[in-house]
């Protein structure tokens, strides 16, 4: 799964997605909210929140959207 995080992923749970992955990513709620999520095998992924949504439109359901950054 590495591999395929290299470029934008979109997913219905991003916690499911990232659980055996290490790395920093950027996740974007379906709401607009943009967080930075560290993740390491193992232990809890810490989460941060960069950014807030410019509109509460929410336009593709549940989907969000994960890069490695």
């Amino acid at each position: 799964m590495t591999e395929i995080l290299r470029r934008l992923q979109e997913v219905e749970n991003p916690a499911e997605f990232l659980r055996n992955e290490s790395g920093v990513f950027e996740v974007m709620s379906p709401y607009g909210y943009v967080f930075q999520v560290t993740c390491r095998p193992g232990t809890r992924m810490g989460i941060s929140e960069i950014s807030e949504p410019k509109s509460a439109k929410v336009t593709q359901g549940t989907i969000w959207r994960i890069r490695r950054i």
